[in-house]
């Protein structure tokens, strides 16, 4: 890592560390190709009820943007899952296929809804990672399933075009379809250059106009505590760009606070005590200023799922698994039943003393 240090932009450091972990990947043991990484059944918040989730992340060649020159996003560690080559067809169906077939019991024998969320550590309407021809089949064999009424997949705008997505909304009909976009941010200045996302605001806008046209939900990501961000403007950061994502009438808000994925430049500065994943308190404070100033959200959910939450890696406040047990409990039954009493009511979460600790480095800290 010694030439890491010589390297002075930032889109030069992550390319540097993006170079290592691929080389890192394609010495190790080939991946399996026929499996998907991971699928599950969980509870979650559909659109007007409280249902479950059908999550498949599928194995592809991986994020373009990741590969590409550009080297990826400062906080992202999914590279690690990629498959680094073309996969087949055959076999992104087989993925499917086999997370289907386990699941697809449990799923028609419930009385519950489910959405059905297809992730590929990528873009899922980059035909370099997912052909339309896979992307047809897997449609259809959703399309068939009754109680599957929501389908959300994720995509970089620069894939999101109006033939692919009127094709899909055509093999499902009357089910409800929402691309998932990861803003990060409003402000482009610390999207592109604190989190090297290379997206500008205009290209997301006109994403938006797209999807409307065509009927179609939208789901925002946006990072809380990207890199180079203390506590504090964390916090604004995240207040200004709900507020705005609101003004534009998305249908999803879903706060992903940062979390330590290995190999990435955000993993490096956490190494080096230059970087703090947020606090709990944090989330919560956002939370509570957006729920207080739009007491009816209508049809906008606000979700959050934070990935090692409780964890010195994820989201934490002191390191009780009391303290953070509390946290994480109140966020799932908020994110469950959009209930803004859960999160104004500070009386229903933690009153750790590391409360004050929060405090003083939010006020006085950098990290």
């Amino acid at each position: 890592m010694k030439n890491y240090e010589k390297v002075k932009s930032l889109k030069d450091r992550i390319k540097l560390l993006r170079s290592n972990t691929i080389q890192k990947i394609l010495k190790s043991n080939p991946k399996k190709i026929d499996h998907p990484i991971s699928f599950w059944i969980k509870e979650d918040r559909l659109r007007n009820e409280k249902g479950k989730e059908f999550t498949i992340i599928l194995r592809t060649r991986g994020c373009s943007w990741a590969l590409g020159d550009n080297g990826g996003c400062s906080m992202c560690g999914y590279l690690q899952d990629s498959y680094m080559n073309k996969v087949e067809d055959k076999y992104i169906i087989q993925q499917f296929d086999y997370a289907f077939q386990k699941k697809i019991e449990e799923i028609s024998n419930s009385k519950e809804n489910f959405s059905i969320k297809l992730y590929n550590s990528g873009s899922f309407l980059d035909d370099d990672e997912i052909s339309e021809e896979a992307r047809y089949k897997i449609f259809k064999k959703i399309a068939e399933v009754p109680n599957i009424t929501e389908i959300v997949i994720e995509s970089r705008v620069e894939y999101i075009e109006e033939f692919k997505i009127k094709q899909l909304t055509r093999i499902l009909k009357e089910k409800y379809l929402e691309i998932a976009i990861g803003l990060e941010s409003t402000d482009d200045y610390i999207r592109n250059n604190y989190i090297n996302k290379g997206l500008v605001f205009q290209d997301f806008i006109n994403s938006i106009k797209l999807l409307k046209s065509c009927n179609v939900g939208i789901r925002v990501y946006l990072l809380l505590k990207p890199p180079f961000l203390n506590e504090q403007a964390a916090i604004d950061d995240c207040i200004k760009s709900i507020n705005e994502l609101i003004d534009l009438k998305v249908n999803t808000i879903s706060i992903n606070p940062v979390n330590i994925q290995k190999d990435s430049l955000v993993e490096y500065l956490w190494r080096q005590n230059r970087y703090r994943p947020p606090w709990f308190y944090s989330l919560f404070k956002v939370l509570r200023e957006i729920l207080k100033t739009h007491s009816n959200l209508n049809s906008i959910r606000l979700i959050s799922d934070p990935s090692g939450a409780g964890t010195k890696r994820g989201i934490h406040n002191c390191l009780k698994k009391e303290c953070n047990n509390l946290m994480i409990n109140v966020l799932k039954d908020f994110v469950l039943n959009q209930d803004a009493k859960l999160i104004l009511d500070k009386e229903n979460y933690s009153q750790c003393d590391c409360l004050i600790k929060y405090r003083l480095q939010k006020d006085h800290i950098l990290i």
